[in-house]
C-alpha cells in the first residue's frame, strides 16, 4: 500500500483567465497558477468573477470554470508515489517542486497536478472522471 492520504471535494472557485498580454494584476485573496502560456487559473476566485472580468476589461477573457472540476488533494510521504500509479509522469522532487503545475493523463483522465508543498499537491480532474480516481488511489492507499 502508498502511503498517503486522498480528500476529494468539489472545486467551484476556479476562475480561468486568458490574457492577450501574457501580464496577470495581483487579485488579494486569489491564488494564481499559470496553466498555460497566456492561462491563469485563480483558485479561490469564483466570487470575485465579475470585479475580474472588469479588471481584465478588453485586453483577455475571464471565465468561472470550477463547477466543471473537482479537486483531489493527495498528501503524506508517498503522495509522489500515488501520482505514479497508472500514469507517466517524472514525480521527483527535482521535477516537480512546490509550485509546480503539470498537466497529464492518469488512468486515461486528464488532470493538471498543482504541487502546494514538499508533502503534498492538488490534481484537478473534470467532474465526470473523478470517481476513477478516487476507486484507483483508494485502491493504491488501502482507502486512506
Amino acid at each position: 500500500m502508498i502511503d498517503a492520504h486522498v480528500a476529494f471535494a468539489a472545486a467551484r472557485d476556479i476562475v480561468a483567465v486568458d490574457l492577450w498580454d501574457g501580464i496577470l494584476p495581483i487579485f488579494p485573496g486569489a491564488r494564481a497558477v499559470q496553466v498555460e502560456p497566456n492561462r491563469w487559473w485563480l483558485i479561490d476566485a469564483e466570487p470575485d468573477a465579475a470585479e475580474i472580468a472588469e479588471v481584465i476589461a478588453d485586453r483577455g477573457a475571464c471565465t468561472a470554470i470550477g463547477g466543471g472540476f473537482v479537486r483531489a488533494t493527495l498528501s503524506g510521504p508517498g503522495w509522489r508515489d500515488l501520482l505514479g500509479v497508472s500514469g507517466f509522469l517524472d514525480t521527483s522532487a527535482h521535477a516537480l517542486p512546490p509550485g509546480a503545475v503539470a498537466r497529464t493523463v492518469l488512468h486515461h483522465v486528464a488532470v493538471t497536478v498543482l504541487v502546494t508543498s514538499e508533502s503534498g499537491c492538488e490534481v484537478y480532474c473534470a467532474a465526470s472522471y473523478a470517481q476513477t480516481l478516487e476507486a484507483l488511489w483508494h485502491g493504491a492507499t488501502g482507502g486512506k
